[in-house]
């Protein structure tokens, strides 16, 4: 490995752990409001919130270092965006629906052991679903919509994003790792 370069082993583990959570509390969620269980709903909300942020933290924290060490493998100019868009990339209005992309998109390519023919399919998939399911989920709260199908839906949206953002997580964790092949 070369010099500076940082292991992304535990900052995956927190980051997936969270995501994992996040997931299991967003369908107790649904569940609840489709229930009509106001109470317990409140509850999964809030705590779905408070997941959800400490997951994004975890997961920028986590993409932070993975970035840092695709400039090792690539230098500096192998990526498009420098690295402070890591963070700022998520949370600049109309930019945050690309440049977060760009960004994983470039690790994913510098992190391959195959850069020559590296597809990134999966975190175009990853990216999709996220950004849908977001906007869904932004709609449906704006219009006040709490029919049953809407809420299903924001849900497996939601789990169909996390469920890729787990790996694309492990796959580049996999790719960084000292025994990478």
């Amino acid at each position: 490995m070369p010099k500076n370069w940082r292991p992304v082993g535990r900052p995956a583990i927190a980051a997936s752990a969270l995501i994992a959570l996040v997931l299991v509390t967003d369908v107790l969620e649904t569940v609840a409001d489709v229930a009509g269980a106001a109470a317990m709903d409140d509850v999964m909300l809030w705590t779905n919130t408070g997941f959800f942020v400490l997951a994004a933290v975890a997961f920028i924290g986590w993409l932070w270092r993975v970035r840092a060490n695709a400039e090792l493998l690539v230098g500096p100019h192998g990526q498009r965006l420098t690295r402070e868009w890591v963070i700022a990339g998520w949370i600049c209005p109309v930019v945050n629906l690309w440049f977060p992309y760009r960004v994983v998109v470039d690790v994913w390519r510098a992190s391959s052991p195959d850069r020559a023919d590296v597809r990134d399919g999966l975190v175009v998939w990853w990216w999709l679903a996220f950004v849908v399911s977001w906007l869904f989920t932004r709609f449906i709260t704006l219009a006040g919509i709490v029919d049953t199908v809407p809420l299903i839906a924001a849900c497996l949206l939601d789990l169909v994003s996390g469920a890729l953002a787990l790996l694309v997580v492990r796959r580049i964790t996999e790719w960084q790792s000292p025994t990478r092949g």
